[in-house]
């Protein structure tokens, strides 16, 4: 028997009322996380990605608004109250934010930051938390913890910072943590141990992770599946190994073959998606991606594709319809 999704996305909109109009910036979007596994969403800026993530936990901007369903261990985090959905966040649910710089609080010190979670949701003392605190930044490998717990995020470099949002994010041993570009400011060498850190805790914890980013490389560490996004709109999505091995979205290909390769043979020029990305709007009769596409059908411009099985995975394309 399947086990219960741990999060299931139904009907997911993410709508900004603009001066010009209201801008959807997430359309539709439907998908199922299980318990322990690591999702990742792709696609260029301005797709939708990490207002997903926003919307879950509750962080919309204020002229935001959200619509559908995420039901998250039996209850819908979109209709939960703001002090029902605090429980959550400090329970069950946790993120690591983009840039940990402007995440942490620059007049407190880190250990204080990380013992405050531990206190407000799971009530251990102060002595008790700062305890937990200093451990768990020695599990993610800060040199002389206790010490470091001292000290405020200025006094740590780039990687550190992001190591301690880390600790931050799964000292209270979430259910599932989501993690918008936790890489993108480090270089190669602190991303790489960053991942591994992410995968390791997470697999010793139990918990599921959503990871957004634009980086393949990264999806291709760390992923079990992947979810496609653009202009708001699931292009496709899969396990990690059979859309690596053979997308079947032209959106899909044109991300990948503008990834460069261990594998093959240097070329001249990496791949390009000529056009300009969508980054929301109105919404569309037919496929976002449409304008851009070097394969659109008549068809493309006027009915939206639905997901339907290509190969390993599901794809909304109505090419290979047509064929």
């Amino acid at each position: 028997m399947t086990a219960e999704p741990l999060l299931s996305l139904r009907g997911l909109t993410v709508d900004f009322r603009l001066p010009q109009g209201v801008m959807r910036a997430v359309d539709r979007v439907s998908f199922d996380l299980a318990p322990g596994e690591v999702l990742g969403i792709v696609g260029e800026s301005g797709s939708g990605k990490s207002q997903i993530l926003f919307s879950l936990m509750g962080l919309l901007a204020s002229n935001g608004t959200v619509g559908g369903q995420a039901v998250f261990q039996g209850q819908d985090l979109l209709s939960l109250r703001p002090k029902e959905l605090d429980r959550v966040r400090g329970t069950s649910l946790s993120m690591i934010f983009q840039d940990p710089m402007t995440s942490l609080n620059p007049y407190m010190r880190v250990g204080d930051q990380l013992a405050e979670g531990l206190i407000l949701h799971k009530g251990l003392s102060r002595s008790a938390a700062r305890a937990e605190a200093v451990a768990m930044l020695d599990r993610v490998r800060i040199p002389d913890a206790a010490a470091r717990a001292r000290r405020y995020p200025h006094e740590f470099s780039g990687g550190m910072r992001q190591r301690v949002m880390i600790a931050m994010a799964l000292l209270v041993r979430p259910a599932l943590l989501l993690a918008d570009e936790p890489t993108t400011a480090l270089d190669v060498t602190i991303q790489a141990q960053v991942l591994d850190l992410m995968a390791e805790l997470a697999r010793e914890i139990g918990t599921a992770i959503i990871l957004v980013t634009h980086d393949l490389g990264v999806v291709a560490r760390l992923c079990d599946r992947v979810v496609v996004l653009y202009g708001g709109r699931i292009m496709e999505q899969g396990p990690a190994e059979a859309l690596f091995e053979a997308p079947a979205h032209p959106y899909a290909r044109g991300l990948l073959q503008a990834t460069p390769r261990l594998d093959e043979a240097l070329t001249p020029r990496l791949g390009t998606i000529p056009g300009t990305p969508r980054s929301g709007g109105a919404m569309l009769p037919g496929c976002p991606f449409e304008p851009r596409c070097p394969l659109r059908l008549p068809v493309c411009a006027q009915v939206q594709p639905a997901l339907t099985a290509r190969g390993g995975t599901l794809a909304a394309c109505h090419l290979e319809a047509e064929r």
